[in-house]
C-alpha cells in the first residue's frame, strides 16, 4: 500500500472547465452530487442509490456528500454477489479565474482506484450537464 501511496502522491482528482461560467459549473455541481447516475453500460459499475446526503456551503464553494449504494450483481458462471459501499467525499470548486474542481475521499481507501472511479463518474456528470448531448 506504501508503494501505491507513493506512486499515485497526493494529488486529488481535479476537473477543469474552460470557457464555462463558474456559476453555471457551480449549478451543475450540486446536481450532479443531488442526483447522481449509476446506470452504466458496465453491470459492475451499476448501483443503486440508498441514501444520498448532499451538504451545500456556498460560501465555502464545498459540498460534502455521504451516500450509500447497494447492487446485487451476478455475471456469467458466478454466483450473486451482494455489495454495499459507502462514501463521503468533498467536492471543492476553487477560486482560480477558469472554473477549477477537486474530489477528494477524507477517509482512508482500501482501494484507490475505486475513488478515482468514483471522482471520474462525477465529473462525467458534470460535463454532460454543462454540455447535453442534443
Amino acid at each position: 500500500m506504501l508503494v501505491c501511496t507513493l506512486l499515485t502522491g497526493c494529488s486529488l482528482p481535479t476537473k477543469q472547465w474552460s470557457g464555462e461560467q463558474k456559476a453555471h459549473v457551480w449549478t451543475a455541481m450540486i446536481a450532479a452530487a443531488k442526483a447522481p447516475d449509476y446506470s452504466a453500460t458496465d453491470p459492475r459499475k451499476r448501483w443503486v442509490v440508498v441514501e444520498n446526503n448532499v451538504d451545500v456551503n456556498a460560501t465555502l464553494s464545498r459540498i460534502v456528500v455521504r451516500r450509500k449504494l447497494a447492487r446485487s450483481l451476478q455475471l456469467p458462471r458466478q454466483n450473486e454477489q451482494k455489495d454495499t459501499r459507502d462514501w463521503l467525499f468533498v467536492i471543492k470548486l476553487l477560486p482560480e479565474q477558469s472554473p477549477t474542481v477537486t474530489f477528494d475521499v477524507p477517509e482512508t481507501q482500501l482501494v484507490p482506484a475505486r475513488s478515482l472511479d468514483e471522482a471520474d463518474r462525477y465529473f462525467s456528470q458534470v460535463d454532460e450537464l454543462l454540455q447535453p448531448e442534443l
